[in-house]
This record gives structure tokens, sequence and C-alpha cells, in this order.
């Protein structure tokens, strides 16, 4: 149970104002005394003998009233005396009960509700103050992007209330999407949620993944608009064979350029690279393999083009166009069916070499018909979003959807804070700069701080002893 401080000061004056009006009776009885011995002093003029009883009668009246009244403003001294030592009794307990465990717990609770209260404040503002400079990092990448700023922002913090990541992510995607050459149009169309969905599905950073998505598309010259299919071929390619989206992503940023400039389609290179990836040939070194690869077949001389004329292995149709993928495991697995496992592995180095022996013999276990399948497994449309909904739910999910949304309503709270937040910083950064140019302000401004400093040591000391 709590403990609670229950503290009531108590002066009772009631001592002091009766002393006070018995004094004030008794000076009334000696006014009254001296009036009387006055007449009769006046009276004994004319009957000195007569009245020298009442004279002696009104004096000793006069005496009796003055004793009364001395005793009476002693007691009022004493009650007022008596009254002072309760006051400074009541302090002392004051003094202590500031120092007792009890009163440093309210304190303490008092500060935790001071702080409780300024939290989300802090932290609206830090929010606010993130998605913004992301925002700016977006409006930064050129004239589209900024032409589109609102409905950019607004498709963000959208983004942020609705998926399992933040606006500020969110508005990183924006950007990784713009400096990638994805239009507004394409972005609000369809590029953001693709590249949200390529992340869930992937667990990977929002920003990666659409860096990912972007520079695919521009190896294989597509568009904006293509960015949720090729997030549905990385996560298809991804979910089934071995690996992530993250290596997946990479073995695509070493071969893709090649794998297109020989005609190949963005979906059978991750078709291919899937299946390497199924025999563990993954990241880079598998993209890396498979452009070494693409490359050796471009111009074979000597030995290399010997084999493949003697096998039958041609890399190029009647119309000069490559065979793919496909077509190319398909002559590899007629053409070298027959060697021996000595023959064929010597004859895949002769012609590939010894780093791209790798993929061109996965090619050859997989034959025409392993890597059509491969190309039509990761091509499946929705596979990325579908993913992204199964992984989420959960309760991680929603702690996570949760996060997302309060962020959104932080950032909204932050928002109203920007203006006079800004203006305040700076208003304070040109009088800080105004005083580095003018040496008698410095020394003011210096002057100030050190007696403020100066103060806030003192009040702490004297607070050391009572701590309200």
């Amino acid at each position: 149970m709590t403990e609670q401080l229950r503290f009531t000061l108590s002066i009772d004056p009631a001592p002091a104002v009766s002393g006070a009006r018995t004094a004030t009776g008794a000076l009334r009885d000696v006014e009254k005394a001296a009036t009387q011995v006055g007449t009769t002093t006046e009276k004994a003029g004319a009957k000195a003998g007569a009245g020298l009883d009442k004279t002696t009668t009104a004096a000793g009246a006069a005496e009796k009233a003055t004793t009364k009244a001395g005793a009476a403003a002693q007691k009022a001294g004493k009650d007022a005396a008596r009254a002072g030592e309760d006051a400074a009794k009541g302090w002392e307990k004051l003094a202590e009960a500031a120092q007792s465990d009890s009163w440093g717990k309210v304190t303490g609770s008092l500060a935790m509700v001071g702080a409780a209260l300024a939290l989300p404040v802090g932290l609206a503002t830090k929010e606010f103050a993130s998605f913004d400079a992301a925002m700016s990092g977006v409006a930064s990448t050129g004239d589209d992007a900024r032409a589109s700023i609102g409905a950019l922002r607004e498709a963000a913090l959208e983004a942020g209330a609705d998926t399992a990541f933040s606006a500020t992510e969110s508005a990183n995607a924006v950007e990784e999407l713009a400096r990638a050459g994805v239009s507004a149009a394409d972005t609000l169309g369809g590029g953001l949620t693709g590249s949200l969905d390529l992340a869930a599905a992937g667990t990977i950073e929002v920003a990666d993944a659409a860096a990912i998505a972007s520079t695919a598309m521009t190896q294989f010259e597509l568009s904006g608009a293509d960015i949720p299919h090729v997030a549905d071929l990385l996560a298809a390619g991804a979910g089934k064979a071995m690996g992530g989206v993250d290596d997946l992503g990479m073995a695509l940023k070493q071969s893709g350029l090649v794998a297109s400039q020989f005609g190949l389609s963005i979906e059978e290179t991750v078709g291919g690279l899937a299946a390497f990836a199924s025999a563990g040939l993954l990241g880079s070194d598998a993209g890396t393999s498979l452009k070494t690869m693409l490359l050796a077949l471009a111009n074979p001389t000597g030995k290399s083009k010997q084999l493949l004329d003697e096998l039958g292995i041609s890399a190029y149709d009647a119309q000069g166009q490559f065979v793919g993928l496909e077509g190319l495991a398909g002559q590899l697995k007629a053409g070298m069916e027959g060697l021996t496992d000595a023959q064929r592995q010597q004859a895949l180095a002769t012609i590939f070499g010894t780093d791209a022996i790798r993929p061109a013999s996965i090619l050859y276990e997989q034959g025409a018909e392993g890597i059509r399948t491969w190309t039509e497994a990761v091509d499946d449309a929705g596979y990325a979003a579908r993913t992204a909904a199964e992984l989420q739910n959960n309760l991680i999910g929603d702690l996570e959807k949760l996060g997302g949304s309060w962020s959104t309503l932080a950032i909204t709270m932050g928002e109203a804070a920007d203006g006079p937040l800004r203006s305040a910083v700076q208003g304070l950064t040109g009088l800080l700069d105004a005083a580095a140019e003018s040496p008698a302000a410095a020394q003011a401004i210096f002057g100030v701080a050190a007696g403020l400093g100066g103060l806030a040591l003192g009040a702490a000391a004297l607070m050391k002893g009572v701590t309200f």
C-alpha cells in the first residue's frame, strides 16, 4: 500500500485574543478610575473634610485597576509567546516531513506525472520532425516529386496507418523510387504498395525493398507501374527457393543488366536465379556466376567453340537472338547426356570457365523443363501481398500495425507544433549568430547565463535542505 503523508499545522490564536481583550478592559477601568479621581478631587476643594475619605477610596480603586491591567497584559504576552512557539514547532514538523521518504514519494510522483504528460508531446514532435525530413528528401529528387508532394505525403501517411511500416519508412521508400526514376504517378499507382509488400514478404527494410525493385525495373527497362509485378517475382523466387529477398535482390543486381542485354526477360532471369538458389548458389555470387556464364557464350573461341559445335550447342538462333536460359538448358541436357560425369565436367569447365561452371551445371541438371517450371513458379501474381498478410497475421504483426498507426497519429499531432517551434528555433539561431558577431553581446549573454547558473546552484543548495 502506498504510504500517505498527512500533516496539519494548527496554531490556536484564541488565548492571545482573549488576553488582549482582558488587557483592553483593564485599561478602560484605569481610565474610569482616573476620571473618578479628578471628579473627587474637585469636590474635595469644596468639601475637603467630607471628601477626604472618598478621594482615598477612589485612589485605591485606581490602584487595583492598574494592577489588574498589568496582570492581563502579562497573560496576553504569555499567550502570544505560546502561539509563536506552536508556529515554530509546526514549521519544524513541516521541514522534517519534507526530509521524509513519504514526501520524497509525493514529489517523485508529481515528477512522474509531469514527465508522463510531457512525453507524448516530445515523442510526437520527434516523430513529425523525422517524417518531415524524409519528405524533404522526396522533394529534393526533382520537379516531378515536388509537383506531387502533397499526394505523396498523404500516401506515406496512409501507408503508415494501414501497414506494419511507419509513415517515415514509407516516405523513405518513396524517395528511393523517385531517385530510381519512378514517376510520382507510378509511385501512387502501385509502386509504393509493391515496395511495402516486398518489404513485408521479405522481412527487409522498406527503403531496401524499394531500391531492389526499382533497380530491377531499370535493368529490364520496365515502368514504375511494373513495380508490383517485380515485387511478386522476387517474393515468389525467395519464398519458393533457398535464401531471402535480399539474396535474390543481390543476385539480380549483379546479373540483371547483362541478362537484359542478352534478351532475357525479368521472369526468366528470376526463374533461373531461383533455380540456382534451390541448388545452393545464392546472392551476389549467383548473379556474378550467371553474368560470367552469359558472357562466355557471347564470343566463344578455340576449344570452347569447338566443343560447343561438337555437342550441338548454339547460344543463338537463326535470327541471332539468344535462345534463353530454358533453351540453353535444353541444349546442354541433350548434348551432354551421353557423357560421363568426368567428361561432362571437363567440357563445362572448358566452355564456361571455373566460375561459370556452377550455373551451367545447374542448367544441365534442371534441363529445359526444370527452368520452365521455375520461371512459371516465380511468375505468381499477388504473391508478395499474400505472403505479407500471412506473415503479419499474428500478435507481432498487430503490434507493428499499432506502431504504424501511432506513428501517423504522432506526426499529425507534431505537425501542429511545427510552425511555432521552427520560428522559435530560427529566432534563437539568428540571435546566436548576431551575438557571435558582437563581442559585447556575447559577453552580455555570458553574464546572463552565468547569473542564471549561479541562481540555479543556489536554489539547488537551498532545496537540498527542504524539498517542495
